[in-house]
């Protein structure tokens, strides 16, 4: 369950909101009820697995059930096979600064990528390195920050999506009486690599969504279900 987790949430953040009470902006909900927040992107490569590790924070446990829980701090180390690699039993042995993590990944269901969650923190100037091992075979990754080169954070990217969104976001929550969560989550235009954005997604109860896509650079909505 804990690995489906990991692939479900590819490339970040998920807001609870708990529409209750009178008098509460649409801005104060979000704001006071985020269940996840990614804030840190590094990218990598080695011959054989492009890499990527993003890091934030999110409830313990974690359930899109509308309601927020205790906070926890996490960090997720994601690879792509590049062709054809025998993943059986990959491991990871990642350097953050000075500590060390060290493990196995779990497989995507859905795809040929592997995770592993940390289970830390990380920050914009942390010097990291990710050693694979696979076929009894090691690579190494020196990964660069991503999300440093940003104009729009998480923050801002948040704002503009409730902005843009507000009015779609109420009826949503059917004007307080239906609970909605949402994710903003960094994705990419090719599996780690590539243009990113900032992806943000607001679902209700009854399954219904509203979904936009910000630009990293400007703010700009470049796509959007509303």
């Amino acid at each position: 369950m804990k690995f489906r987790y990991l692939f479900s949430v590819l490339p970040v953040m998920f807001i609870a909101l708990f529409f209750a009470g009178c008098g509460v902006t649409t801005e104060e909900l979000v704001k006071n009820n985020l269940a996840e927040m990614h804030n840190h992107y590094f990218t990598g490569a080695t011959q054989h697995f492009n890499v990527a590790m993003w890091s934030g924070v999110r409830e313990e446990p974690f359930e899109q059930d509308g309601i927020r829980g205790q906070l926890v701090d996490f960090c997720v180390l994601h690879v792509v096979p590049i062709g054809e690699v025998g993943t059986f039993g990959m491991t990871y042995k990642v350097k953050i600064n000075d500590k060390t993590y060290e493990g196995e990944f779990g497989k995507s269901p859905f795809d040929n990528s592997l995770a592993a969650d940390l289970e830390t923190s990380i920050t914009d100037t942390d010097e990291i390195y990710a050693e694979i091992t696979f076929d009894g075979v090691t690579e190494v990754a020196n990964l660069s920050c991503i999300s440093c080169d940003f104009t729009i954070d998480g923050t801002e990217a948040l704002n503009i999506a409730v902005t843009n969104a507000d009015e779609a976001l109420m009826t949503l929550a059917d004007n307080g009486n239906k609970s909605v969560e949402g994710y903003l989550r960094i994705i990419s235009t090719d599996r780690n690599l590539g243009v990113y954005f900032w992806y943000v997604r607001f679902i209700n109860v009854d399954g219904e969504e509203i979904c936009l896509v910000i630009d990293t650079n400007d703010g700009s909505i470049m796509a959007s279900k509303l």
